[in-house]
């Protein structure tokens, strides 16, 4: 009797709580109701109960449950479809339409999602937040009620764009970020394991003897942090002594400089014997710029970047590096962003662990030889 008496309280409070909401006008006809997890997790219990509590609600006539998009605040029938009907065109926006990486990724994405029976537009940011903020309100204004498939801007800084995605959620768009994620938002992403390409990239330097290992990471993208996150758990792990003096943090716009800016990265560069590059064309840049300071690679300064592209291979040092899904992820990506839609507690989380593909820009080194080669890198520093 006393679990029964329970059991009732518990999916009453929920029943309390939607009609006290109902009440205020915080929820109104047609506005769609938290998923069943959250609220759960909001009370402390299980999905069945909250089922039981919104289908008691639907019983009166207060909710009406779409399969596949939610519970809603009934509603005219016609209004309320056109809210609740998904599209079957999946809109996606991303940073760039060129590069190494998106042109394969977004391929492969637009490929599997016809596969499955969805079109696809895509929208570009240029990795910038004005942008990106006037597509977010072309979608909002429009009404659009296109599944989304989005790459963050700048995930590395503060984004005061983040209104607009949460907007958008609870109009019951799905909303699934890939390559990176923004982590003040409760969205699902799916990217490569950024800590684990950081540490495994580190660790393969420690494992050929290095122990004076610089590290050049992107400030304003999430995946910089993260693989400066792996690279010091690398040198946590194996006792080395982490130098930020040793650590070069960079932007978007000091990227495309590298080449013509390169005092700042030389000096952090200063007597080690190998680094850590945060992607493969800030390591092409690094070549270019030891080369014609006399700096050999690898007998002089190891590389090891991350993504595994073209670059790598064309490298005038091929580069080891860490290897970026690219197709793959696409793939997964649009297959996820599916399950969600006719799932929404589907968790469409995914992060792939990274491989190496080890090339000649890295050289084993023992303590003298460490020593030799940090002296010569010394004496060929501007």
């Amino acid at each position: 009797m006393e679990a029964s008496m329970t059991k009732t309280a518990k999916y009453q409070q929920i029943v309390d709580w939607i009609q006290e909401r109902l009440d205020s006008g915080e929820l109104r006809s047609g506005d769609r109701l938290e998923p069943e997890k959250e609220i759960g997790a909001r009370f402390g219990i299980s999905r069945q109960t909250v089922r039981h509590a919104l289908s008691l609600l639907a019983q009166e006539g207060v909710l009406e449950t779409v399969h596949g998009s939610g519970s809603y605040v009934k509603d005219n029938k016609e209004q309320y479809q056109q809210k609740a009907v998904l599209s079957s065109t999946v809109t996606i926006i991303s940073s760039y339409v060129d590069g190494y990486i998106f042109p394969r990724i977004l391929r492969s994405m637009v490929e599997t999602l016809e596969r499955l029976g969805y079109g696809a537009r895509i929208m570009f940011t240029g990795n910038q937040v004005e942008t990106e903020r006037r597509l977010l309100k072309r979608l909002i204004e429009e009404e659009s009620r296109d599944p989304m498939i989005v790459e963050p801007v700048m995930s590395g800084l503060p984004n005061p764009n983040l209104k607009y995605y949460r907007e958008l959620q609870q109009r019951g768009i799905p909303i699934l970020f890939f390559h990176s994620f923004y982590p003040e938002l409760n969205l699902p992403h799916v990217s490569m394991d950024d800590v684990e390409a950081g540490r495994i990239a580190t660790e393969y330097l420690i494992s050929q003897g290095h122990t004076r290992i610089a590290g050049v990471f992107k400030a304003d993208d999430g995946q910089g942090k993260y693989r400066y996150k792996g690279y010091i758990c690398a040198l946590y792990r194996a006792e080395i002594a982490i130098c930020e003096e040793r650590i070069c943090w960079i932007d978007t716009v000091e990227q495309k400089l590298l080449t013509r800016e390169y005092e700042r990265l030389l000096k952090r560069l200063r007597g080690c014997t190998a680094c850590l590059c945060y992607n493969d064309e800030v390591a092409h840049s690094l070549t270019e710029i030891c080369i014609k300071q006399g700096i050999r690679i690898p007998e002089d300064l190891s590389i090891i970047s991350i993504d595994n592209s073209e670059l790598a291979k064309l490298n005038p040092v091929p580069l080891t590096s860490m290897v970026h899904p690219m197709e793959v992820m696409g793939v997964r990506t649009a297959e996820n962003l599916v399950h969600l839609i006719k799932d929404p507690e589907f968790n469409a989380t995914y992060e792939f662990v990274p491989e190496i593909k080890i090339r000649s820009s890295v050289m084993p080194v023992t303590p003298e030889t460490e020593d030799e080669a940090a002296s010569a890198h010394l004496r060929k520093q501007i």
